[in-house]
């Protein structure tokens, strides 16, 4: 095993061109187990040697390292929901890059940005949002893939435009806020939805339905139409361990539902660790 202090002593390595020495940085780090991608981890953070540790991370990320990272990062806190679900999907895809999704959010942002001439109220500006997204760009709801993972892993999602609806939430959200837009996140039973909640009515955007604009009675009304609860403690915004928690439990089913039982055991266990979270908060 190597040694934190081993561990800190390749740090001026790191940078090092010498394939030989890449060579033994990465068998010393694979050496150290998961404590070496941890290790690598906060080196990413680091601007001058972010490269080189990515460069190594892409090599040496494994499932469990990944899992552990992601529990390592929200026991750390606090979670940056974007941060998060780049996290959550390396567990499924160890060598998912830090830019996923980092370049299409941008571009969605900037391609709204444009069309944004001020003054404009929120409803107006998140009217341009779901034109972006759900008319120029396509994204739709994943009918015929609702049980498979990669509607909900946002890496695929951006490639297909196709999502479950809190995917398709999540990007909206992901976007929206680099807009400055207050949106929140609603886990509404059986659709998740996006929320606004501001002025004396809330507003509600089905991202599975095109970005269609629901009113607080237009939500109660499709609850009650599919036998579920309309209660008041429903509509109102959901923490991020709470969204974070939503995905993961569809990805157990999903993931269950194609038999592979290890990565359906790995989310659930992220469950209960954002519920413990949650509850502590």
């Amino acid at each position: 095993m190597t040694s934190d202090a081993q561990l800190a002593a390749l740090e001026r390595l790191l940078d090092d061109p010498s394939p030989v020495v890449r060579q033994a940085v990465a068998a010393q780090v694979k050496a150290a187990g998961t404590a070496g991608i941890l290790w690598l981890e906060k080196l990413a953070a680091k601007t001058e040697l972010a490269p080189h540790a990515h460069s190594l991370l892409a090599d040496l990320r494994t499932v469990e390292a990944s899992a552990q990272t992601f529990l390592t990062y929200l026991r750390a806190g606090p979670i940056d929901l974007e941060e998060a679900c780049l996290l959550l999907e390396r567990v499924a895809t160890p060598s998912l890059p830090p830019s996923a999704y980092t370049a299409e959010l941008d571009r969605l942002a900037a391609r709204t940005r444009e069309l944004i001439a001020e003054p404009l109220d929120l409803r107006a500006k998140c009217r341009l949002l779901c034109r972006v997204l759900f008319g120029e760009e396509g994204y739709r709801g994943a009918q015929e893939s609702f049980s498979a993972p990669a509607s909900s892993l946002l890496s695929k999602v951006i490639s297909t435009r196709r999502g479950i609806p809190i995917s398709l939430c999540l990007i909206f959200l992901l976007v929206g806020r680099r807009l400055g837009l207050p949106l929140q996140p609603v886990g509404l039973p059986g659709r998740f939805m996006v929320g606004v909640f501001r002025g004396r009515e809330p507003l509600y955007i089905d991202c599975y339905e095109g970005g269609a604009f629901r009113t607080r009675a237009d939500v109660q009304l499709m609850l009650l139409d599919n036998h579920l609860p309309a209660d008041e403690a429903f509509l109102g915004p959901v923490s991020t361990e709470q969204t974070l928690a939503r995905c993961c439990r569809n990805l157990v089913s999903q993931y269950e539902a194609q038999g592979n039982d290890r990565t359906s055991r790995l989310y659930l266990g992220f469950v209960r660790a954002l519920e413990q979270l949650d509850e502590r908060a």
